[in-house]
């Protein structure tokens, strides 16, 4: 037997022309997701704008108003009116700036207190109401506080309140 000598050659050009292709298919696949992600991005950025405009024109909204409220404080009469739990009784207070009114009452002399605290609220009121904005701050200890002076405090507080010019807010706090 006759050994022949032939030798093979590969011809690699086919299988270079399939890696660069596939080369190429990869590249142009990312580069559409890079494109795909920017245009998201570009949207959330937009919407990111869109939304710090948004609170821009909040924020000076608030301005506004806080200028309007504020000028409006100025302006206007604040009272405070609590009743503070005692060994002996309750005392009334209506506090305007420094000043404070107290009135001690017990069982016996919730009258006496109801009348204290409309006439204290009327003169107030009558002083203030007719030129100024007044508040009326009733604070609280919804725990200590009986059902009957809360109804005393109310009914007061509810009868000047009908006045054009006077707020009437009540604050519940706990205290220790």
């Amino acid at each position: 037997m006759r050994k022949r000598n032939r030798s093979i050659t590969a011809d690699l050009t086919p299988l270079l022309d399939v890696i660069f292709i596939l080369l190429f298919l990869i590249l142009i696949r990312n580069a559409e997701a890079v494109d795909a992600k920017a245009a998201e991005a570009e949207e959330k950025i937009a919407e990111a704008q869109a939304q710090i405009a948004e609170a821009e024109a909040l924020q000076e909204n608030v301005q506004e108003r806080l200028t309007e409220y504020e000028s409006l404080l100025a302006d206007a009469e604040i009272f405070y009116i609590s009743i503070l739990p005692e060994e002996t009784g309750r005392t009334l207070q209506v506090i305007r700036d420094n000043s404070t009114e107290s009135f001690h009452f017990d069982w016996d002399s919730t009258e006496a207190a109801w009348q204290f605290l409309q006439e204290s609220v009327e003169t107030k009121v009558g002083r203030a109401g007719q030129d100024k904005q007044v508040f009326l701050v009733f604070t609280y200890d919804g725990n200590k506080l009986y059902q009957s002076d809360f109804e005393m405090v109310s009914e007061v507080l509810n009868t000047a309140g009908h006045n054009k010019n006077v707020f009437v807010q009540y604050r519940e706090t706990e205290q220790e």
